[in-house]
């Protein structure tokens, strides 16, 4: 066997390699036999076939399959021995092949077109992207903080119901004002007042001390009979008098902005006063806007690098390749009339990338960092380096069980590997921001789509 490489032009080579017979025949003629112990020809017991027979029945066959399997290992062998940087993989060359008589030649050349990978120089001084660094204003900072004490209350536990209580409560099945026998029970029930819509009945709960118990006809005090079952289970008779006993009473309140409620905010963060407490809420506000607005600025990056590095792509070839790969989605036609419009700054940007994670290992995401990455969007306020072993062991199979899914780990990793990517050209890019409001961002981002 022998292996040549000549050149084609930038970025493109030919690969021809020269098969004889004693490449593969040791293959054919293994095959064969073990075709001969598999065939069933009438006439013959099974393994007593004529070998004559077999290789006039399979050989063309055989040899067919021999040849594309010596081809394809020296072909990947030269590849990698020669550390040839190929994109995709090598195509027949149409120029060069010539047709081979599988039946009556020995001796055979198969013709093979190599796109290279360009040698890809970046010099990121000479870009230049316009983006916006968002500020979170005072309203929306006290929106914010608002919002806050919405969400995390103070809770107490009154002795009387008030109007917007929430109760746990024992509910035992009555009849004729009184319990029945081994009838329907259920205790740690609860019902927000709000949930009791009829009137009268939630007259009848307002001032009632913690401890009272009365009869109720809950399909009446919550609006139906679906809504008893909802809170009840399939099982309760819905329709029936209920003796309730009221346990407890629970009543949020809003809180005070007071160090208690800055460090249930910030824990750890020694928050004294409001204006820290505000300028944290700021910073925190701010560092959202960043990471909302990271994939549009990362997308603009991307279109920036890709019309500052300048290398040549073997358009023919990658027209080619790109129908070749499309599993009959796609014909040449399509290819060449959407080509430059659809593909070529995807394919530029694909090699750019990759350049750029070769030069930069720290880029390549890691198992651990997936890991961690999907602990971080089910778990976002647990810190894992701080947590005891047998935690961590349970967040570990939690993690596994999740990326068992080999798609959603794959997009899980690509979405890390943007992240990582986004943050390394906005350490290495010029970038001219302007400040502005949410509000105005928003505008401007629409103003720009249009």
């Amino acid at each position: 066997m022998n292996i040549t490489q000549t050149s084609k032009g930038d970025n493109l080579i030919s690969i021809k390699i020269s098969v004889e017979k004693a490449d593969y025949q040791e293959t054919v003629e293994k095959t064969l036999k073990q075709m001969r112990q598999r065939a069933n020809v009438p006439g013959f017991r099974p393994g007593m076939v004529p070998m004559g027979m077999i290789k006039k029945m399979y050989g063309a066959s055989a040899k067919m399959e021999a040849l594309n399997n010596v081809v394809s290992e020296n072909l990947n062998k030269y590849i990698f021995d020669n550390k040839l940087n190929v994109i995709g993989y090598p195509l027949s060359d149409l120029d060069n092949q010539q047709p081979n008589d599988l039946e009556n030649q020995d001796d055979m050349d198969f013709c093979f077109e190599a796109a290279i990978r360009p040698e890809i120089n970046i010099d990121y001084t000479n870009t230049m992207v316009d983006f916006y660094h968002i500020i979170a204003e005072e309203e929306d900072v006290q929106r914010a903080i608002d919002d806050m004490l919405e969400r995390n209350p103070n809770t107490s536990h009154p002795e009387t119901v008030g109007e917007n209580d929430r109760l746990e409560m024992k509910v035992r099945e009555a009849k004729d004002g009184k319990e029945v026998e081994e009838g329907f029970e259920k205790d740690g029930v609860y019902i927000h007042m709000d949930q009791i819509t009829n009137k009268t009945i939630r007259k009848k709960f307002i001032g009632k001390e913690v401890g009272a118990e009365f009869i109720v006809n809950l399909a009446k005090a919550l609006g139906g009979e679906e809504a008893v079952t909802k809170i009840l289970g399939q099982d309760a008779p819905a329709a029936s008098d209920f003796n309730i006993i009221i346990d407890d009473a629970l009543r949020n309140e809003k809180p005070e902005l007071d160090e208690e409620f800055f460090e249930k905010v910030f824990p750890k963060q020694d928050v004294k006063d409001l204006d820290t407490f505000k300028s944290k809420v700021k910073a925190e506000m701010e560092k959202q806007f960043e990471a909302e607005t990271d994939p549009i600025l990362f997308n603009k990056m991307i279109d920036e690098i890709v019309a500052a590095a300048h290398f040549e792509l073997p358009d023919t070839f990658l027209k080619r390749w790109l129908v070749e790969n499309s599993q009959g989605k796609l014909t040449a036609d399509d290819v060449d009339k959407n080509y430059e419009k659809d593909y070529v700054k995807g394919l530029r940007w694909q090699l750019i990338e990759d350049s750029i994670a070769q030069n930069n290992p720290e880029l390549i995401v890691t198992e651990e960092e997936v890991k961690n990455f999907v602990l971080k969007q089910i778990f976002p306020g647990i810190d894992y380096a701080t947590l005891e072993d047998d935690m961590k062991a349970n967040l570990d199979k939690i993690a596994a069980n999740y990326l068992k899914d080999g798609q959603q780990k794959e997009q899980l990793k690509n979405q890390l590997a943007d992240i990582k990517m986004t943050q390394f050209l906005k350490g290495k890019m010029n970038i001219n921001y302007a400040d502005t409001n949410y509000k105005d961002f928003m505008k401007k981002l629409e103003e720009e789509r249009k």
